[in-house]
Parts: structure tokens; C-alpha cells; sequence
């Protein structure tokens, strides 16, 4: 009788920790979710005006946006053990070649297969941050990059970024520029 008396209170105490647990998950789901639907939520990491560019002219500031970054990756290699901060990171690298920044670390080509691949995966994840990802996903498939600089500084905020803000959304002169020196 005493065992089972025991087994009844350890069932019930982990049913009670299980069920904690999930809502403490599902609540903090919920408030990142809330705080971030929409690019007024986004504006802690929203680009500075482009009047705050760290070149000292426009000509410099061509130049460095636009030469080799170096961390080019042309294959993805999405796999079921792709995880959260990959898929980000990912993503992130996929902005370089559209957005302004004083620094910028690796690049992958913003293409049509690239985003399909993107999108792909990401229909069948269940990451925390799904939705954001996918609205990204599914404005850049449908050729919208007129917030990509809000996108690299989402994904940028969301690693911890501290160097590398994106300040703006490059010219498509610069853009062609920067594809011919990096892919």
C-alpha cells in the first residue's frame, strides 16, 4: 500500500511540474509573440537614419558595402537537426547583400532557391519563433525588401548582436556590386 501511495504522490507531482512547466513556456511564447507582430515592436532594433552613416563620404561607404565579406555559403544543407539559431543565422546572412551595416560577417545569396528553402523548412518547424520567421520568409518570396533592414537587425538583436546594426537598405547599384564581389 505504501508503494503505491508513493507512486500516486510522484505521478502527481510530476503532472503538476509537467503542467507548470508548459505554461510557463506557453506564457513566455505568448509575450514574444505580443512583442514582437509588428515593426513598432521591432523598433528596438529598427536602422538608424541613413544620415548616420559611420563613412566619412559617400564613395567610402560604397566601397565597404559592397567588397567581399568573406563566409560565403552557396548550400544550405537544411537537415531535421537544423535548429533555432541556425535557421537565424542563416537568415541573417541572407540580408548582407541588401543592407547597410558597418560590419557584416558571412553571406548567403538572397536568392529565389534560397528563400524557397527557407520557406520550406520552416513550414515544418515548430520553433518559437515560427511565425516571425515565416512572415520574413513570405515577404522576401514574394520580392518585398522594403523592411529587410528591419529583418537583419530582428535577427541581428535576436543573437546578442552588438557590432553591425544595419543602418539602411542598399541602392540596387550597390547590391549588383556587392553580388559581384561575394558570389
Amino acid at each position: 500500500m505504501k508503494k503505491i501511495l508513493i507512486i500516486i504522490g510522484v505521478v502527481i507531482g510530476l503532472v503538476i511540474g509537467f503542467g507548470y512547466g508548459t505554461y510557463k513556456i506557453l506564457d513566455n511564447v505568448e509575450n514574444y509573440q505580443e512583442n514582437n507582430t509588428d515593426n513598432e515592436a521591432r523598433s528596438v532594433a529598427a536602422p538608424e537614419e541613413n544620415d548616420d552613416s559611420p563613412y566619412a563620404s559617400k564613395q567610402e561607404e560604397y566601397q565597404e558595402q559592397t567588397k567581399n565579406i568573406g563566409g560565403q555559403i552557396f548550400e544550405l544543407k537544411l537537415t531535421d537537426a537544423t535548429t533555432e539559431r541556425e535557421i537565424i543565422d542563416i537568415m541573417h546572412k541572407m540580408t548582407h547583400q541588401k543592407v547597410k551595416a558597418e560590419d557584416k560577417w558571412g553571406a548567403i545569396p538572397m536568392s529565389e532557391h534560397t528563400v524557397s528553402q527557407v520557406l520550406e523548412f520552416l513550414e515544418k518547424s515548430n520553433f518559437a519563433t515560427k511565425k516571425d520567421l515565416m512572415d520574413i520568409a513570405k515577404k522576401w518570396k514574394s520580392g518585398d525588401f522594403q523592411t529587410v533592414d528591419y529583418d537583419h537587425n530582428f535577427f541581428w538583436q535576436w543573437q546578442g548582436g552588438t557590432v553591425g546594426r544595419a543602418y539602411g537598405i542598399m541602392s540596387s547599384a550597390e547590391e549588383e556590386e556587392f553580388i559581384k564581389n561575394n558570389f
